[in-house]
C-alpha cells in the first residue's frame, strides 16, 4: 500500500476512535477503572515479586546451577539452550509474560543468543496459575476435574509445542562456569526494581488500551462479542464467560482459546518487552496459533476417552 494512503487510512480510523471515545465516555472510564484495579489487585502483585525475583536469582547464578544440573536432559529433549530449564521454572509459577522478560534478559547478558530466546518464548507461554484457578473456579463451579484439565491441557500443550517445534540439531552442552557477582545486594534490587516497573507501568498501559477498544467496539452478535472481548483481552473474555449461561462444552473451548492465545493485550506486552531485540515475535505468534490448535485436539481426546470410558 502507498505510504500516504496507509497514513490516510490510520488517520481516519484514529479520528473514529476519538469520535467514539467521546460518544461512549463513562464507558470508557469505567473500563480504564476497571484495568487499573485489575492490574493493581492481580497483575502487579503477581508479577512484581516474581520479576524482582527472577532478576535477583539470575544475578546470584541460579540459571547456571540449574543448566549444569539440569542441562543436559533439557537440551536432548528442546535441542536448545541449557538455560531454558530456568525460564520455564520461572515462568510456571509467574505466568505471561515473564517468559519475555526473562528471556530479554538473558539474551541481553549473552547467556543465549536471540534465535534460541526466539525458540524458547514459543513454549515457555503460562498463565499464572492462582489466575487460572481463580478464574476457572467462577466459571467452572463444583467442577474441579475439569479445571485441572483445562490447565493441563495449557500446560502440557505447551511442552508439545517445544518438542514439535525443536531445532534440527542439538546443540553441545558443557558444564557452565562462572563468575560471582561484584555488585551488592542493593545496587542489583534497585536496578531490578526500574526495570520491573518500566514493565509494569508497560502492561498497565496496554491492558487499559485493549479493555478500552474491546468496550468501545461491540458486535450485534452476542456469540461473535464475546469471542472478540476475548481475542482482545484475556481477562475481559474469561470475564464475560463468567455471566454467559452457555453449556459447560462451549465454555471450556472459549477458555482455552482465549488462554492459550493469550489475547492482543498479552501479544502487545511481548511485542513491546522484545522490541529492542532481535527476539522474533512471529515465532512466538506461530507457537500461539500451534497451542491453540494441540489444546482444540487434547481436548477433543479427552472428552471422547470420558465418553467412551463412562460408556
Amino acid at each position: 500500500m502507498n505510504p500516504k494512503k496507509k497514513n490516510l487510512c490510520i488517520l481516519v480510523l484514529l479520528l473514529i476512535l476519538l469520535f467514539l471515545i467521546l460518544q461512549k465516555n463513562s464507558e470508557v472510564k469505567t473500563s480504564i477503572i476497571f484495568g487499573a484495579e485489575l492490574w493493581l489487585t492481580k497483575v502487579f502483585p503477581s508479577l512484581f515479586p516474581m520479576f524482582i525475583l527472577s532478576d535477583l536469582l539470575m544475578s546470584y547464578h541460579l540459571p547456571e546451577y540449574l543448566s549444569n544440573l539440569f542441562g543436559p536432559f533439557f537440551t536432548k529433549l528442546f535441542k536448545t539452550s541449557p538455560y531454558g530449564v530456568f525460564t520455564l521454572f520461572m515462568s510456571l509459577i509467574a505466568g505471561t509474560p515473564s517468559s519475555a522478560y526473562i528471556l530479554k534478559n538473558l539474551s541481553a547478558e549473552q547467556k543465549i543468543t536471540e534465535q534460541e530466546a526466539s525458540h524458547l518464548l514459543q513454549f515457555t507461554f503460562f498463565s499464572n496459575p492462582l489466575f487460572l484457578l481463580t478464574m476457572l473456579n467462577v466459571i467452572f463451579p463444583n467442577q474441579p476435574h475439569l479445571i485441572i484439565s483445562i490447565i493441563l491441557i495449557h500446560y502440557s500443550s505447551n511442552l508439545l509445542i517445544g518438542l514439535l517445534l525443536r531445532p534440527k540439531t542439538t546443540p553441545t552442552w558443557t558444564k557452565i562456569t562462572f563468575v560471582k557477582t561484584k555488585l551488592n545486594l542493593g545496587t542489583i534490587l534497585s536496578n531490578s526494581i526500574k526495570k520491573a516497573m518500566n514493565t509494569l507501568l508497560l502492561i498497565l498501559g496496554t491492558i487499559c488500551f485493549y479493555l478500552m477498544l474491546s468496550t468501545i467496539f461491540t458486535l450485534k452478535n452476542p456469540h461473535l462479542n464475546l469471542l472478540m472481548k476475548g481475542f482482545l483481552e484475556l481477562t475481559q473474555g474469561l470475564n464475560s464467560l463468567m455471566t454467559n449461561n452457555y453449556s459447560i462444552t462451549f465454555k471450556s473451548i472459549l477458555s482455552l482459546f482465549f488462554i492459550c492465545f493469550g489475547g492482543l493485550s498479552i501479544h502487545t506486552q511481548i511485542k513491546s518487552i522484545i522490541e529492542d531485540t532481535s527476539i522474533s515475535y512471529l515465532s512466538f505468534l506461530k507457537g500461539r496459533i500451534l497451542h491453540v490448535i494441540i489444546s482444540f485436539l487434547l481436548l477433543f481426546l479427552l472428552s471422547f476417552t470420558s465418553i467412551a470410558f463412562i460408556s
